[in-house]
C-alpha cells in the first residue's frame, strides 16, 4: 500500500468515527436527559405513595369515628323506641 492509500484509509477511518461519534453523543445526552427525568417521576411517585397512605389512615379513622356516632344513634332510636312502646302499653290501660 502507497501513502496515499494510507492517507485514504486515515481519512475513511476518520470519517467513520464522525459518522458514529454524532450519533453516539446525542443519544448518550438523551439517555442522561431521561434517567433525570425517571429519578423526578420516581421521586414524584414516592411522595405520593406516602401521601396516599396518609390519607388511607385519616379515611380510616374518619369511618371509625362515623361509624361510632351511627352506634351511639342506634342506641338512641332504640332507648326511645323502647319509651314508645311502654307509653303505649301503658296509655291504653
Amino acid at each position: 500500500m502507497n501513502e496515499w492509500g494510507v492517507v485514504g484509509v486515515v481519512i475513511a477511518l476518520v470519517g467513520l468515527i464522525v459518522t458514529i461519534a454524532g450519533p453516539l453523543a446525542k443519544v448518550s445526552a438523551q439517555l442522561s436527559k431521561n434517567s433525570a427525568i425517571q429519578d423526578g417521576i420516581l421521586a414524584r411517585l414516592d411522595k405520593l405513595e406516602i401521601a396516599d397512605k396518609d390519607f388511607q389512615e385519616s379515611a380510616r379513622q374518619a369511618h371509625s369515628r362515623i361509624h361510632g356516632r351511627i352506634d351511639d344513634v342506634e342506641d338512641k332510636v332504640n332507648d326511645h323506641e323502647v319509651r314508645i312502646t311502654t307509653l303505649e302499653k301503658s296509655g291504653g290501660n
